[in-house]
């Protein structure tokens, strides 16, 4: 019996140490993130995760119990076999969900979740999109980790084997009772009524040390755990119903439309240029950083520039969603991934197609990629050129061909559209690996994101280029051009990704077709990319009835506030306040307010959009 309990607790032990070497591994991967924290806040990193590892752990433990338990009682090997196969299974996935979890990480600065799964539906696209390093790094660090741990676990760990115990049934199944008892127990985090969650891993006010704590492989089975049932039922439904449509109608009730006409005619054109990853960061005039787009300042210059823009969403396929149909992205899904719901949201692009446009979009690259294609379509596009359609002798890198081509293409082909149209055009050379061609200056800072910078000023330059020739065809005095991010991403500022500068995205309006008085302003509104379609639509006259979710822009008389999703519900950006909300735990972390009524009015604000938007979601 003696043997027997130091086996399960040598399994309890072993696990642990795994998890501790793959929770250092991300520490090292993310030491950019902990300048300036003291030795023992990083080293609470290793301390205040137990009871989530534990509760993980416990998961794992229950068929190696179960099958230690029963070779007490059986005297056979196929309880052995079966947990060597076993254990030998789980050593390998952890192993790659710990990595993974590493390139998640690095790419996205959130952890492994069922979302991220949703992208390997397309593995090809994964590994062009991945940089060599991170690829290298998780196929490497996956099979030596597993190797290791595999060879400790057989050598150490499960020899020698458990002995019978003649006559020993009864006596097995009272040990397998109380202890799957414990073992339930362990994974609940306890006896109390609550059971334990990702709150009982932080502890600091750093994100990174936070984030490293919780257990990848727990976060990944809570994450597919949730999605399976939130298909069904709302989680973000705090209050009573009719509270929340009135505080959410509150939001989007205009006392006057008067609206600022910024257009010379209704009739133009509209080139909708969308930029993959451009944080406005990478924008002088916003953010005081000379060097990295100098043709879009030159730009704002004669055009429209928006200063408080921010996307609602972490990934391509939200910010499209936004664009084009004004529906704001929620937790866990992409809407882009279920045909039953995209089908039933609105377009811009149909309300066009209505009023006599003819629409086109072009993209570098493969757009079965977060099922981009089947939505474009959706949207009942009356042309859409991905990578396979354009000429094969273009250059290109792994992930799309080099925007320099894709834009020079488009300018060809819209010499050979009709008037009006709306066309879109979204960039890839932003996107990783950032293999773009090396044709212009390079920035030579010291930043881990130079390469991204890098790739900004390239498409900055092609921008440049498109314009220089857009501005030479019949077409171009009566288009409108609008630049704007898909979403934004991690820069040399080193921005926290929970916070609103993380999101702030550029959009520049611009064209000969802007009033002159217009040319060379900004906007200063708070707003997001979800009030862009209806903001483009007021300003050709055409019905916004169905965009329920966005504001006018260019109205002085709308709400200023944007939200963006998170993984456990959203954030809240509202003038100069924020809020983070987890919706899952109904819960706001502490935020800056000065005023507690203020505080908690906003508060529910946010609490009623999360909870009838998810709802709308769940009735589409």
């Amino acid at each position: 019996m003696i043997h027997y309990l130091i086996t399960i607790l040598k399994h309890y032990l072993f696990w642990f140490l795994f998890f501790v070497l793959g929770r250092l591994f991300f520490l090292l991967a993310n030491i950019s993130g902990l300048s300036g924290i003291a030795l023992t806040e990083i080293l609470m990193t290793f301390i205040q995760p137990l009871r989530l590892d534990y509760s993980t752990i416990s998961y794992i433990m229950v068929i190696p119990f179960i099958l230690i338990t029963i070779k007490l009682a059986v005297n056979k090997n196929f309880p052995d076999i079966i947990l060597s196969i076993y254990s030998i299974i789980l050593i390998t996935l952890c192993s790659i969900i710990i990595f993974s979890d590493i390139a998640v990480y690095s790419e996205w600065s959130t952890k492994i979740n069922y979302k991220a799964l949703t992208y390997l539906q397309n593995p090809d696209e994964v590994i062009k999109s991945a940089s060599t390093f991170h690829t290298v790094m998780v196929i490497t660090g996956s099979i030596l980790m597993a190797a290791a741990a595999i060879f400790i676990y057989l050598r150490f760990i499960i020899k020698p084997k458990v002995k019978t115990i003649p006559r020993f049934y009864f006596q097995s199944i009272g040990l397998l009772i109380v202890g799957l008892s414990i073992q339930f127990a362990g994974i609940r985090g306890g006896i109390s009524q609550i059971p334990i969650s990702q709150s009982a891993a932080y502890f600091s006010k750093n994100q990174t040390l936070n984030d490293a704590a919780v257990n990848p492989t727990w976060n990944l089975m809570h994450s597919i755990v949730n999605f399976s049932s939130l298909n069904q039922k709302n989680p973000f439904a705090h209050l009573k119903q009719n509270t929340a449509e009135s505080l959410v109608e509150e939001l989007f009730t205009i006392e006057k439309d008067t609206t600022i006409r910024v257009l010379k005619s209704q009739n133009v054109n509209i080139v909708l240029i969308v930029l993959e990853s451009w944080s406005a960061d990478l924008i002088e005039t916003i953010t005081g950083e000379k060097g990295i787009t100098p043709y879009f300042n030159q730009l704002e210059k004669e055009g429209i520039l928006f200063t408080r823009l921010y996307s609602n969403g972490h990934r391509s396929q939200q910010g499209l969603s936004a664009l084009l149909s004004g529906f704001p992205p929620v937790p866990i899904h992409n809407i882009t991934d279920n045909f039953e719901k995209y089908q039933k949201l609105n377009s811009i692009v149909r309300d066009l197609n209505g009023k006599g446009y003819n629409s086109s979009f072009y993209f570098g690259g493969d757009l079965v990629y977060g099922n981009l294609k089947a939505y474009m379509m959706a949207n009942q596009f009356d042309k859409i050129v991905e990578e396979k359609d354009f000429p094969s002798n273009l250059e290109r890198g792994k992930l799309s061909i080099f925007d320099e081509h894709v834009l020079t293409y488009h300018i060809k082909e819209m010499n050979q559209e009709k008037e009006p149209f709306f066309s879109m055009i979204f960039t890839g050379s932003t996107h990783s690996p950032y293999d773009e061609p090396k044709i212009v200056s390079q920035l030579d800072w010291k930043c881990a994101e130079l390469p991204y910078l890098n790739s900004a000023k390239y498409t900055d330059y092609c921008i440049k280029k498109y314009l220089d020739m857009a501005k030479l065809q019949p077409w171009y005095a009566n288009t409108l051009f609008i630049l704007v991010a898909d979403h934004s991403h991690r820069t040399h500022k080193e921005r926290d990704y929970h916070s609103p500068e993380y999101q702030h995205i550029p959009m520049l309006w611009f064209g000969e077709v802007l009033k002159d008085e217009y040319r060379g302003t900004t906007v200063d509104k708070l707003c997001s990319q979800v009030d862009i379609p209806l903001t483009i639509l007021k300003q050709l006259q055409i019905s916004t009835d169905a965009y329920e979710w966005s504001l006018d822009i260019f109205n002085p008389n709308t709400e200023e506030f944007a939200a963006f999703e998170t993984s456990w519900g959203l954030n809240w950006i509202r003038k100069e306040q924020f809020l983070r909300y987890d919706g899952f735990q109904n819960y706001f972390y502490p935020s800056s307010f000065e005023n507690d009524s203020i505080k908690n009015r906003e508060q529910l604000y946010g609490k009623s959009y999360l909870q009838i938007l998810y709802q709308q979601y769940l009735d589409f």
